[in-house]
This record gives structure tokens, sequence and C-alpha cells, in this order.
């Protein structure tokens, strides 16, 4: 049996036509909100709350009480500043009487797990390095600081290594130890990323006197 043909007249197909762009309009504007919220969700990651964010606590130097170092068992607050200290991931905290001490801790593995942060002392530019400075100092980021390594010092485990907050510090006292009465002619320049290989090359040479 033949099914009778559909008349399509013009105000049926107007009327189509309405509910074709109504519908678009619906996902159009439901496409829009739903990136909305897609968007909005994805600002609030990493951010305290967000998702898969983790919560932090700063971690800071502390002061030095009366801790050995952890390198060589000397007490600490009994040694010439620069000094050092450090944190394990476990949260082990270990301090250094000296920059070379530091530097030989950290050539072997530890039992507490990966070292997270380590600060160093800073000096002021008008240090005199053989004159003993058992006073505390400031403490900032070991890699923030800068080093001269080479000055004469007596007492000091390691090769010496004087530390400054700023590149404009460590460059004053260069220049002034390294005159003819300064008498520390053999000071070099180092960041934290070239001071432990410098330190370890140094440790194989004598002393200068």
């Amino acid at each position: 049996m033949t099914r009778p043909a559909t008349i399509i007249t013009g105000t049926t197909l107007q009327r189509g036509q309405a509910r074709a762009r109504r519908g678009a309009g619906l996902w159009t504007a439901f496409t829009l909100r739903a990136l909305i919220c897609f968007a909005v969700a994805l600002g609030g990651c990493g951010k305290s709350g967000g998702v898969g964010s983790e919560p932090t606590t700063p971690v800071s130097a502390q002061a030095i009480g009366p801790q050995e170092c952890a390198a060589c068992g000397m007490v600490v607050r009994e040694q010439p500043a620069p000094r050092a200290q450090l944190l394990h991931r476990d949260g082990t905290r270990a301090f250094f009487c000296s920059i070379g001490d530091l530097v030989q801790y950290l050539q072997a593995p530890s039992r507490h797990g990966k070292v997270t942060h380590t600060f160093v002392e800073a000096l002021p530019a008008d240090v005199d390095p053989e004159t003993p400075d058992m006073k505390p100092h400031p403490w900032l980021p070991a890699v923030d600081a800068h080093y001269l390594l080479g000055a004469k010092r007596r007492g000091i485990m390691g090769p010496p290594v004087l530390c400054f907050a700023t590149r404009a510090d460590a460059d004053a006292a260069k220049k002034r130890l390294t005159t003819p009465a300064g008498g520390h002619a053999a000071l070099a320049a180092h960041d934290w990323a070239r001071l432990p290989a410098a330190v370890l090359e140094a440790a194989q040479r004598p002393r200068a006197r």
C-alpha cells in the first residue's frame, strides 16, 4: 500500500526552521556554559585548595644552637662564619662548621633522603678572613649566595670559602682582598652550581698560608 505523499507547505517549513534554530541556540548556550565551567575549574588547579594542589610549609634556616657539625663533629657555633645547614626530605636538619664540610657531606647519599634545602651564612663586604668571627650572620639559600674561594684562613675545615648575599658584596670583597695590602691573591669567584667541584679540586692542593 502506498503511503500518501506529505505536502510541505511554506508555513510548515518555516516552523521546522524555527525549531532547528531554537535547538541550535540551546546547544550553543549549553556548550558555552560547559566551556566556562571547565575554564574556571582549570583556573583553580595548582592554587591553594584547588584541584591537585598540595599544602606547602615555608622552610627557613634555624639559629645555630649546640649542634655538632654533621661532617666533622665539631661544635658549629664555636667555629667562624660562614657556616651552613641543610634539610633532608625526612625533616632531618644537619649543620656544618664550614662550607668545605658542607660540600664534602653532599658527596655521599644519606639515609635521611634527598636534600631539599641548603642555607649558608652571608658575610659583610668588609669581612676580614683572618679574624675569627663566631657571631651569627644572616642566612640565605645556598643557590642565591655568591662565593669566593681561596682566602687565607686558619682553623677552617676544608678549603676556605667566603659567602656573600650579593654579587656587589663579593666583588667589593675580592677587589679589596686581592690587593697587595689585602694579601689574598688567589681568590676565585663562584656560584653555587660551580662551587662544589671547585672546592673538591682545591682540597687536593696544598693550602695557602
